[in-house]
């Protein structure tokens, strides 16, 4: 087997028996999974199979491009920093390991299609093969150098995507896309609206947990980082709304709100976590407390802005701690 696999599989484990130490944590996170399963069947069962498959569709995209983005980010690492960078600059040893990894992906994403819905699995695969498609043709992409002259090298078009003109080009290519789906069904068209949103917010997320340490430790707090990241995701927002408002009516537009909103709280619990912990932790970190979320929107949606809020508090109250902390 791949030595570099084997390596991030101990990591990995080891993780997760730091992260569940007692038996305690380990019967919560177990109930949880459980519980998020339950969901997710019955949402996927009592849905028509036609919005069943959109939502699997940019799902299956969604896992895809961030698995992808996972992987690279760990080969990078490997290849810099890592005890075994022979092996990861070897591209026959490369390959090896993300094949190996994505092959874990897609069994995961087969066990929870077949447990929703196992029609879907013919939908989940191939998007989920779709997302690690885009993100590597994505991945390595760089600004031009007319643009990339005004700023420090290296700046990547993850910084560019920070930017409002990103966001405003992201609505733009959503517009765009929308307008031959005007004359899809109501529900087709708004699942189209939702998806098509998902996929372009997604590139106005990136976060990098190095400038959010430099930033905390050079005494800028967690609201001027915040805001510093969801530039894009604001201007995506306010000229996406406007615009399906007038297009195609205010259902549509709540969806765009919906979902941006969704990425803001997403992008400000990484930007939080990344202020305490180390990257490994704090994606898992983030990825309990969205499940968690969403576990509470689809249950009880009341109670939602009170834990969101509490979770905020809570981050926020540890992080200030961090400011100015050269650690």
């Amino acid at each position: 087997m791949n030595r570099l696999f084997r390596q991030d599989q101990l990591i990995a484990w080891n993780t997760i028996r730091a992260t569940f130490a007692s038996w305690h944590d380990r019967a919560i996170a177990a109930l949880m999974v459980l519980a998020a399963l339950a969901v997710a069947r019955a949402w996927f069962v009592d849905h028509p199979w036609t919005v069943a498959a959109w939502a699997a569709l940019a799902a299956g995209t969604v896992i895809g491009i961030g698995a992808e983005r996972l992987v690279r980010a760990r080969l990078a690492f490997h290849a810099f920093d890592g005890l075994l960078a022979a092996d990861a600059l070897h591209p026959q040893m490369r390959s090896r390991y993300m094949a190996a990894w994505h092959g874990v992906g897609l069994a995961l994403l087969a066990v929870v299609s077949l447990i929703a819905r196992p029609s879907l699995l013919v939908v989940s695969v191939p998007a989920y093969l779709a997302g690690v498609l885009v993100a590597g043709l994505t991945g390595g992409v760089r600004m031009p150098k007319r643009i990339a002259g005004t700023a420090r090298p290296g700046w990547t078009l993850r910084a560019w995507s920070h930017r409002p003109i990103a966001g405003v080009a992201a609505a733009t290519v959503l517009l765009l896309a929308l307008l031959p789906a005007r004359t899809l069904g109501t529900n087709a068209l708004m699942a189209v609206v939702g998806i098509g949103t998902v996929l372009l917010a997604l590139i106005l997320t990136s976060v990098d947990d190095a400038i959010v340490r430099f930033m905390t430790i050079a005494g800028q707090g967690s609201r001027h980082i915040i805001a510093r990241h969801i530039r894009g995701l604001a201007s995506f927002l306010a000229v996406a709304v406007s615009a399906c408002w007038v297009m195609l009516g205010p259902i549509a537009a709540g969806i765009v709100a919906a979902v941006c909103a969704a990425m803001m709280l997403l992008v400000s619990l990484r930007v939080l976590a990344y202020r305490l912990h180390a990257k490994r932790f704090a994606d898992l970190l983030v990825s309990l407390l969205a499940g968690l979320l969403m576990l509470v929107a689809y249950s009880m949606p009341v109670v939602l802005p009170v834990i969101a809020l509490a979770m905020f508090w809570q981050l926020q109250r540890r992080g200030r701690a961090k400011t100015w902390l050269l650690t």
